[in-house]
């Protein structure tokens, strides 16, 4: 009975050890600071497309452009400025002056997203429609020719 007794207590008594460790169990915390970076946005580049119209005297044609972005975010580009004109090699007797261009594009106002990089480039490709014009003065060194526009986009980081 003395030993049912001593086993009872013991039993008894666990919980109780139990809690005085936790009890003096040691706490600890600590404060420092955390650092971050912010990256570098890269340029994006503008090259030529295939244009899906042709351009001849009196009538607009679309410029085609494709929009590479380096850039690890979507970048909502909000206009794109046509400027000199320039034609190939092949056709340098035709007189660019009979071609204009229509400056700034922003596709009717709501711009063009261009994607993420994700392991290559994103990409867009662009059709500014109507963007250039031919009228009467153009030559017939014109016929055939291949029209370059330089193009600057403007744009910026998107969720």
């Amino acid at each position: 009975m003395v030993k049912r007794k001593k086993v009872v207590l013991a039993i008894l008594a666990l919980p109780l050890i139990a809690v005085g460790v936790a009890i003096a169990a040691w706490t600890t915390g600590g404060s420092g600071s955390g650092q971050a970076a912010a990256g570098t946005a890269a340029t994006m580049s503008i090259s030529a497309g295939t244009p899906s119209s042709s351009l001849y005297p009196t009538a607009s044609a679309d410029v085609a452009a494709v929009i590479s972005n380096p850039n690890p975010y979507q970048v909502h580009v909000s206009s794109i400025a046509l400027g000199a004109i320039s034609v190939d090699a092949g056709h340098s007797g035709c007189n660019t002056a009979s071609v204009s261009v229509t400056s700034p594009q922003n596709n009717s106002g709501s711009g063009w997203d261009v994607p993420a990089k994700s392991g290559i480039n994103g990409t867009l490709l662009v059709d500014m429609t109507n963007a250039i014009s031919m009228d009467n003065a153009a030559n017939d060194l014109c016929q055939g020719a291949t029209f370059t526009v330089a193009l600057t986009a403007t744009g910026a980081s998107t969720p």
